[in-house]
């Protein structure tokens, strides 16, 4: 038993480093690099959310070939086409999945609307903060450090909370969709970035990072949460196996997907009125 556990700790360990350099590869070759991982994560994660809702194999396999579309394009044209190429993946796979839907005599218009709405979820809910996070790394300024500190608060949020609340943690904070999260966990995650946020300042030199380091643990705590819910909603346990000791690829950025749209609304706020 002690083994098993001892290996179950090792093998989260690794495929959590592994995630981790991938993150910070990505971010360092530059803006290319980072916009193609951000969209190869971006289908993945919806690929996992369609599967967890039961939507219709048929309409989550369309999304192979504009998915491929979409990274040719960024990958062998000459010129630079920023962000079009999730617009491009997206935009006609969305028209297919809708018109599909609604020739198809399988369903009924009620079910019809239930596979709908699953898509508009899922765009909105995982497409949108991917392609957010693609438009700050490339358009706002210093995007490349904001993107990095993000994950480094998101990385320091989950990692303390989990082990002051695995400690200390007595006082649940939502025992019916995550038992294992305690209000000590998460008080101990605020202040680590807290504390955390004070030394990106002082680092970058950017005054936002203190209002970040506040919001960004509280809602990437509710980030997990939300997903907590869909999958008890249709009762998994894991969005996915791909990463062992810790889930699928939604598990694992959760917290970011809710994260970096509250993110680019602050940032985009606060140089708009300073």
């Amino acid at each position: 038993m002690k083994k098993k556990k001892y290996l179950d700790i090792i093998i989260r360990i690794f495929t959590g480093l592994i995630y981790v350099v991938t993150i910070i590869f990505s971010i360092e070759k530059g803006e290319k690099i980072f916009r193609i991982v951000m969209m190869i994560l971006s289908f993945f994660c919806l690929f996992e959310l369609l599967l967890i809702l039961k939507t219709n194999i048929v309409l989550i396999k369309i999304t192979f070939p504009f998915f491929l579309l979409s990274i040719f394009i960024d990958i062998f044209l000459e010129k630079e086409k920023g962000l079009i190429p999730y617009i491009i993946c997206f935009i006609p796979y969305s028209i297919i999945f809708l018109i599909i839907q609604l020739f198809s005599k399988k369903y009924s218009h009620k079910e019809k609307i239930g596979q709908v709405s699953h898509l508009i979820f899922g765009l909105v809910y995982v497409i949108m903060p991917f392609y957010l996070a693609s438009y700050i790394y490339t358009i706002i300024d210093h995007g490349k450090q904001l993107i990095l500190g993000i994950f480094i608060l998101i990385w320091t949020n989950d990692s303390l909370s989990y082990l002051i609340g695995k400690k200390w943690g007595k006082r649940k904070i939502a025992i019916s969709i995550s038992p294992k999260k305690s209000i000590e966990g998460v008080i101990g995650g605020l202040f680590s970035c807290i504390i955390l946020g004070f030394f990106l300042y002082k680092t970058w030199g950017e005054k936002y990072w203190f209002i970040l380091s506040f919001s960004v643990p509280i809602f990437s705590t509710i980030g997990d949460l939300v997903e907590s819910i869909i999958k008890r909603s249709c009762s998994v346990k894991n969005s996915g196996i791909l990463f062992p000791g810790h889930g699928g690829f939604l598990d694992r950025f959760d917290s970011f997907i809710f994260v970096i749209p509250i993110v680019a609304t602050i940032v985009t706020s606060l140089i708009y009125i300073f």
